[in-house]
């Protein structure tokens, strides 16, 4: 299996050409990265915000203030999480998209797993010692390239 390719170069005149990422490229993908962004709903808004993540087993998880707007909008339902890359020079990109409840993590045993694991620190300012958990109920990506 192979990663969408964003190597140097530009390719005019050919034709875009969308091609849909199996599961298992979308996961390589979102385990590869460390950045996305989390999409919720915050009195009837849709708010999206950059937050810093670790993948473990079929979840997202990340670490937010607890009294911040995702600690307030959290659980929910409906959330969605969401990272990519693009290339302008090449026309090209790719993005993955998780869709699913997102619940607060309560478990200790869940907790101490979490916190010894390597994750990039959260950019915000202040204490981020909430875990959010995304689950993964639909996880769908797509590779745009020049054909």
């Amino acid at each position: 299996m192979s990663l969408p390719s964003m190597d140097a170069g530009r390719v005019d005149g050919g034709l875009h050409v969308v091609e849909e990422l199996s599961q298992e490229q979308c996961w390589d993908l979102l385990r590869s990265n460390t950045t996305g962004r989390f999409g919720f709903l915050q009195q009837g808004r849709v708010m999206i915000l950059p937050v810093n993540y670790l993948v473990d087993g079929q979840s997202i998880y990340f670490r937010t203030a607890g009294d911040g707007s995702i600690a307030e909008a959290v659980p929910s339902l409906e959330s969605s999480f969401q990272i990519d890359d693009s290339r302008a020079d090449r026309s090209e990109g790719w993005s993955v998209l998780v869709s699913g409840a997102s619940s607060r993590v309560e478990d200790q045993d869940l907790l101490t797993r979490l916190w010894g694991k390597v994750m990039a620190e959260p950019w915000a300012g202040g204490e981020r010692n909430l875990f959010i958990r995304i689950h993964a109920e639909s996880v769908t990506g797509r590779h745009v390239h020049l054909e």
